[in-house]
């Protein structure tokens, strides 16, 4: 994910530093697996930037709300 939203930058112009964490294999396992990563650290540079534009989505959203900008399309459908 390019772009220099929030802190999120693309590759070339990241700051990248070694760093050593306790992780848990299984969880590292299926995020990798999701994901389709090649190796460890790419699996959770795409986690970390996966959450980084969670964030974006919501304060988009949150953005939109205060507008007036989202319907609530099933309104109607809702029983009394």
């Amino acid at each position: 994910m390019a772009g220099t939203q929030r802190g999120r930058r693309s590759k070339s112009s990241s700051e990248i530093r070694r760093k050593n964490v306790n992780i848990d294999q299984v969880k590292l396992d299926r995020v990798r697996a999701l994901l389709g990563s090649s190796s460890e650290t790419e699996a959770i540079d795409q986690a970390l930037d996966a959450l980084l534009f969670r964030e974006d989505l919501i304060d988009g959203i949150a953005a939109l709300s205060g507008i007036g900008g989202v319907v609530d399309a099933y309104e109607d459908d809702r029983e009394p």
